[in-house]
């Protein structure tokens, strides 16, 4: 067997490989799509028929309706208050030497180490113990501590591939600290903080344990909604919910990817 025959062979077992992994991470998704348009009343597979109920049904209720909104507020909100500690975070450990640098970028990458749950009781407990009520405030609050050392932490990739020579020739010509900041090393990083954003935003549009325990009615999200639907239904509602929140986080994630090439 020549090398090409190998090469042919390799390629086909690597694409072969790929297809394999690729229909187990899409099956699932196409099993809840599939249901969401179910006729039947409790979730079942395969489907016994074709129907959009369960999304006019949804769009009728008044807590998935707000929770919808919620949701996305939250998401926004915190994306950008994780957008504005994040980025000058990534610029100071990234491009500053000072005592401690290592440790306190660690401390501030702390939050993706701790159980989110855990985190969720320990802010529920800050709340109460400084007397504060939950409300959308305490929910961004907590969503942008999880947020952003995404942003940090692609921040800080992003500037330690990035030569410091630009920066050093603004600065050389007379450009202040400010003013290098915006219009060299701010565009630069614009991939990196993207990315972060996405992820930020992605994070605090599906969490369920740190929302849970510092939310409330008014200000509820969809993930909590559809638990705590689910508690007391076992209908395709559930899977529609899903798909919709599905949708939203492919949208964000294309927007994310085509702005990175742009």
């Amino acid at each position: 067997m020549n090398a090409s025959k190998l090469g042919r062979a390799g390629a086909l077992l690597f694409n072969s490989y790929v297809f394999f992994i690729s229909l187990i991470l899409i099956f699932p998704l196409a099993v809840v799509l599939l249901i969401s348009f179910d006729t039947a009343s409790y979730i079942k597979f395969p489907p016994s028929g074709f129907q959009w109920k369960w999304y006019l049904t949804l769009t009728d209720n008044p807590t998935f309706v707000l929770s919808f909104i919620n949701s996305l507020i939250v998401a926004s909100a915190s994306t950008a208050f994780s957008l504005l500690l994040g980025v000058p975070a990534a610029v100071v450990i990234a491009r500053r030497d000072f005592p401690g640098r290592n440790f306190i970028y660690g401390l501030c990458l702390s939050s993706l180490t701790i159980p989110w749950i855990v985190y969720g009781v320990a802010l529920l407990f800050l709340w109460s113990a400084m007397g504060l009520q939950l409300s959308i405030w305490t929910l961004i609050f907590g969503h942008t501590v999880i947020g952003a050392p995404y942003v940090l932490r692609t921040g800080v990739a992003v500037l330690a591939d990035m030569p410091t020579a630009y920066e050093r020739g603004a600065r050389s010509l007379g450009a202040s600290a400010i003013r290098t900041f915006f219009t060299i090393t701010l565009p630069l990083m614009s991939a990196g903080i993207r990315a972060g954003a996405a992820f930020a935003f992605i994070i605090s549009f599906v969490n369920i344990p740190v929302s849970l325990f510092v939310t409330t009615f008014d200000n509820i999200t969809m993930p909590v909604a559809v638990f705590n639907y689910m508690q007391y239904n076992f209908d395709p509602g559930v899977a529609a919910f899903s798909i919709i929140q599905l949708i939203v986080i492919t949208l964000f994630i294309g927007l994310a990817a085509r702005a990175a090439r742009t």
